[in-house]
């Protein structure tokens, strides 16, 4: 495991590079609340946006009423229509309603226009009285305009008006308020308008825009900023996790050692403590699998129930061995040298039952019990066990060979002994295979009468002077390249079994 606590930067694991972008923990984190950021801050802007436009707008719009009421209240009905009767603008009238607005305009500067209509036989159409323009041309006295696409100015006969909107023309944004021009009998005789210039709204509108538009790229690189904080300090503590769970089934050693007070660092702990737990548990499978067959152990540590006392009826096959004059060998050697070659022949004899597939249950002295089809079932355990004992005899030659060139056999033959020859007896039947003995004690077991057949059938082999002997249950379900090379060697009365043992050497 490469250190990513400091320092050099570690690289991301097969399998975390292996994932798209979009299922990146830490990218999706970041996706999740850059969009949650933007979205609240949208919701905010948009309201900034239109409290400001519509604070402004109101501000605009009570000055505005305001002044074309004043104006409005100030302005004479017998000079509008004086204006309109001498229809020049040079009347005396027209200057002085002329005078008033520009002396209005000059406090405001806001102000683009001020007029006076008044109505006309034209339903919807007003005629000009006067017009004060800041910049351009005013309209002609006695100049008709079209009010229907101005309904508020045509409502003002009956109250003071201001428009909701701004609107846009060749002069920029502008917004307009009325207000009715009384006679001296109160009635509504005309109407004032001005127009004032409403670019401080516009402007106020483009300031809270740009505002807006600075928090989101201040926000946007926030984001990215935390996303490469986020990726740094959840991207590589996970793959270091990830790693460490694809390493550890190679090597249970395999240690995450994070050092973070986090909830990544709590999964880290509880993950070196599970690897702890399963190196521990593979160090005792190990040990426990020195003792009984690794297939037992595997058997019990993985699964509770294998620890019940009681078990099943199956058939299998069983093979014993054990060697031929080994009491002269016991007798001819010092006991380390008898442990050193027992352990030299046991190992490799059990290495051959674990490589056909069979499982060892009793070691005692020189005899080993095997057994084939139990506790795993195996469709052929007859072929197996006999090709595992033919393998033993071939094994046992090799072994000789190896004693005598080391010296070792000089001690055997010193007493008649020139060869250390197997005794394999193998049979098929049917056994009660489980766990046995007591509650604080037990062992996996084979139990039978097939057992004992294959015990005494090993025993034959000194009578018969052969070394693998097979009772006639194996060599019928034998491949025929295994059964070809079988000889008959009669029917045996066998200790413990009334009916004769028909038996066939290899």
């Amino acid at each position: 495991m490469e250190r990513t606590d400091g320092g050099a930067r570690t690289p991301q694991p097969e399998a975390v590079r292996g994932l798209a972008p979009w299922r990146r923990f830490h990218l999706r984190v970041t996706a999740f609340f850059g969009v949650l950021a933007f979205a609240l801050l949208g919701v905010m802007g948009g309201l900034s946006y239109r409290w400001a436009r519509e604070t402004e707008l109101a501000a605009v719009t009570a000055r505005l009423g305001a002044l074309s009421i004043t104006l409005a209240e100030g302005l004479a009905a017998d000079d509008v229509a004086a204006a309109l009767a001498d229809g020049e603008p040079s009347s005396p009238a027209y200057q002085r309603m002329i005078a008033t607005f520009a002396a209005t305009a000059v406090d405001e500067p806001d102000v683009q226009s001020i007029y006076v209509a008044v109505r006309t036989e034209r339903e919807g159409w007003l005629r000009f009285a006067a017009d004060w323009v800041r910049t351009g041309t005013p309209a002609a006295v006695g100049e008709d305009y079209d009010a229907t696409e101005a309904p508020r100015m045509l409502e003002a006969f009956g109250g003071p008006r201001v428009e909701e909107e701004m609107t846009t023309d060749a002069w920029g944004q502008s917004l307009s308020g009325y207000a009715p021009v009384h006679d001296a009998r109160g009635r509504a005789v005309a109407v004032l308008g001005v127009d004032v210039d409403a670019a401080r709204v516009a402007r106020i509108e483009r300031e809270v825009s740009t505002a807006i538009g600075l928090v989101y790229g201040a926000a946007l690189l926030v984001i990215v900023l935390s996303g490469l904080w986020l990726g740094r300090s959840i991207r590589r503590p996970v793959a270091r996790i990830v790693e460490a769970a694809g390493e550890i089934v190679r090597d249970p050693s395999t240690r995450v050692g994070l050092a973070r007070a986090d909830e990544l660092g709590l999964i880290a702990r509880h993950f070196d403590r599970m690897a702890a737990g399963l190196e521990e548990r593979e160090r005792i499978r190990a040990v426990f699998g020195r003792y009984v067959s690794d297939d037992v152990a595997r058997r019990v540590l993985a699964s509770p129930d294998a620890e019940r006392l009681g078990g099943e009826v199956r058939e299998i096959t069983v093979l014993f061995i054990d060697l031929s004059g080994y009491g002269s060998v016991g007798g001819a050697l010092d006991p380390a040298a008898v442990v050193a070659m027992l352990e030299r022949y046991l190992g490799a004899m059990t290495e051959l039952v674990e490589a056909h597939g069979g499982c060892v249950i009793e070691m005692l002295g020189d005899a080993i019990l095997a057994v084939f089809g139990a506790p795993d079932p195996l469709d052929d355990h007859p072929e197996r066990a006999v090709r595992c004992g033919l393998a033993m005899r071939a094994r046992l030659e090799a072994l000789n060979d190896a004693w005598e060139a080391e010296g070792l056999a000089r001690a055997w033959k010193e007493r008649g002994v020139a060869r250390l020859r197997p005794r394999i007896g193998i049979h098929t039947g049917r056994v009660v295979a489980g766990n046995t003995g007591g509650r604080t004690r037990m062992k996996y077991a084979v139990i039978g009468d097939t057992v004992n057949v294959a015990a005494r059938i090993e025993v034959l082999n000194e009578r018969l002077g052969t070394t693998l002997l097979v009772s006639a249950e194996v060599l019928e379900r034998l491949p025929a390249e295994l059964a070809g090379g079988a000889s008959a060697k009669g029917a045996h009365q066998v200790k413990g079994r009334a009916r004769a043992v028909d038996v066939h050497a290899l």
